[in-house]
């Protein structure tokens, strides 16, 4: 079995826990206040699975397709870390221990920004060995901060990643007027720096960790 078949598999273990977490929750409690969150995992999955079919592509010859899986990558990529932010649904409640309900959404939450930075070093791979690695590492940063705007207009504006599609205007008259006045829109530009910021310190450790894994085994 090759390397990224037991990640998948792994990934899918990983999966199995969260969710069998969510249903001993949803059997105790006789609540479904949670479930909420397997959605979510679903939609953090799409990212990881594009990333695989990017790979496969042969760029030089199917660089259309490719173009078009690239772009469904970026913009569903910000459902994997958007998990995070469902810590905020964490409160004291009567029948589940808290306890469990912080290890419920931190499971979720690590599972998503797994399958995240796993789907960016996939795409990161791949394109390597056509661009330049500076100019990949350029890019990178405005790759994470669009996810944490994206992040920011889930949960605070409540859209959707396919709102692309049903609103495009709306969207993109909406994003304008924040972008043109930051100082004016404080929320979208801190929680876009402070999110954007954790994705990209944390893809360098990731990366910096299996490149140094890499280097040891060649060794």
């Amino acid at each position: 079995m090759s390397y990224q078949n037991k990640t998948t598999l792994a990934l899918a273990f990983f999966s199995a826990f969260c969710i069998g977490m969510e249903m001993l929750r949803m059997h105790l409690s006789g609540t479904a206040s949670f479930c909420f969150l397997i959605w979510n995992l679903i939609l953090a999955w799409v990212p990881y699975i594009l990333s695989q079919f990017f790979a496969a592509h042969d760029l030089r010859r199917h660089w259309l397709s490719a173009l078009a899986v690239l772009a469904a990558w970026v913009l569903f990529l910000p459902n994997g870390p958007y998990i995070i932010t469902d810590l905020l649904h964490l409160r004291q409640r009567v029948v589940i221990p808290f306890w469990y309900d912080v290890l419920l959404v931190s499971s979720y939450a690590w599972l998503g920004l797994l399958l995240s930075l796993l789907s960016v070093r996939q795409i990161h791979h791949k394109l390597t060995g056509h661009f330049a690695p500076r100019k990949l590492w350029i890019a990178l940063p405005a790759l994470f901060f669009s996810a944490g705007y994206g992040i920011y207009l889930g949960r605070f504006l409540r859209w959707n990643s396919w709102d692309v599609f049903f609103r495009p205007i709306y969207l993109l008259r909406r994003s304008l007027t924040e972008l043109i006045h930051p100082f004016s829109h404080p929320q979208p530009l801190q929680v876009t720096v402070v999110i954007g910021t954790l994705l990209m310190l944390s893809y360098a450790v990731f990366y910096l960790s299996h490149h140094q894994n890499i280097t040891h085994e060649s060794e």
